[in-house]
């Protein structure tokens, strides 16, 4: 009996992706920890995996680890917490002089992710910087838009008017319960911790869960929060969305090995689905962001006329278990995800078609 040979390279792939992503998990398991636990890992499995870590955002949780191992760190590591450390630096800076130019333009924004995060952690450079996001009420945008600075000083700063429909706040409450830290003399408004690590843990799954340092985040708050955490302003909704916040506690747990005693994750960190850490799993051993791609490919249609490459392209952009079932709006129970993951693609169906479309008109 002949043997589909692209069956099994595909089956061969699924197995080096869970367990680069294993490797992965174990490597960062307790990372956040001003005293990180000594990995089970050997060097050569750390500095394989280095790439990985680097393309995902952690690299410097990464090199805290090898250095329990070893003095010695792969230099792409070394070089990464450098640029990491510098990064946190000049961040700090551009995010006091943006919270001062919103104030002098009437607008009082609120910083949620990267220093909000950051800070967080035992040392700078641990956690890179991204955009600076910032929630605004609507009304104030205008304005906010005016403040920023241009040409060479611009920086990448992403105004936000809205929540994902899951977190059940609006920006007034979520402004009510904000708390001002300061940083270098400038007063910095971020959302209480149970608000924020809601939108944490719903950040996490909406892009399919394919950052590692995401779910480290979450250990990091759960681990640290105070005593007097209000779990309940931090699940109430829906049950299915306080579900949704308790999975991913409880993924961390089960991957990072955070611990959720005494929290809501408890429970739920000893009867996760079954196709979720998996899922995560691979995902992190792909190492890319593909399942937070929302639109198509800019490229898709000039590979349309080479089947490998139209392959390639619709693998891109098909949903992980993880997103297809937040965008499907669907409970994280034990039922099959495929169906999910295909009515997630067939719903993007018509603005493939208005894409697709206009790409084959440029070409």
């Amino acid at each position: 009996m002949r043997l589909d040979t692209s069956q099994t390279t595909a089956a061969r792939t699924i197995s080096d992706e869970k367990r680069s992503g294993a490797l992965i998990a174990r490597a960062l398991t307790g990372a956040w920890r001003a005293i990180p636990p000594p990995s089970s890992l050997s060097r050569s499995d750390l500095t394989a995996i280095a790439p990985l870590a680097i393309a995902t955002g952690g690299a410097a949780l990464l090199r805290r680890q090898i250095e329990v191992v070893s003095a010695h760190h792969p230099e792409e590591l070394q070089e990464a917490y450098r640029r990491y450390t510098l990064d946190a630096a000049v961040h700090e800076i551009q995010v006091g002089e943006i919270f001062n130019r919103m104030r002098a333009a009437d607008v009082e924004p609120l910083l949620f992710k990267g220093w909000a995060l950051a800070r967080l952690y035992p040392e700078p450079g641990l956690r890179p910087y991204g955009d600076i996001d910032l929630w605004i009420p609507a009304e104030r945008l205008t304005n906010a838009y005016k403040a920023l600075p241009s040409g060479e000083r611009m920086y990448c700063v992403e105004p936000h008017t809205w929540f994902y429909p899951q977190f059940e706040r609006s920006i007034a409450d979520v402004m009510s319960r904000s708390q001002l830290l300061p940083l270098d003399g400038v007063d910095i408004r971020v959302p209480c911790l149970e608000d924020h690590l809601r939108f944490i843990c719903l950040h996490f799954l909406y892009h399919g869960g394919w950052r590692p340092l995401w779910l480290c985040d979450v250990g990091l708050m759960v681990e640290n929060r105070p005593a007097d955490f209000d779990w309940d302003r931090c699940l109430t909704g829906k049950r299915k969305y306080a579900d949704w916040i308790t999975c991913v506690m409880g993924l961390a747990h089960q991957l990072l090995g955070a611990d959720v005693a005494g929290t809501p994750g408890e429970a739920r960190a000893r009867r996760l689905p079954k196709w979720l850490a998996p899922a995560v799993l691979r995902q992190w051993g792909q190492a890319s962001g593909m399942s937070q791609t929302a639109n198509l490919s800019f490229s898709f249609p000039r590979r349309f006329m080479s089947p490998p490459a139209l392959y390639e392209a619709l693998k891109e952009h098909w949903r992980n278990p993880v997103q297809a079932s937040v965008e499907m709006d669907a409970p994280f129970n034990n039922a099959p995800r495929a169906p999910l993951q295909f009515a997630a693609a067939f719903l993007r169906v018509p603005d493939f078609v208005r894409y697709f479309g206009r790409e084959i008109r440029r070409t």
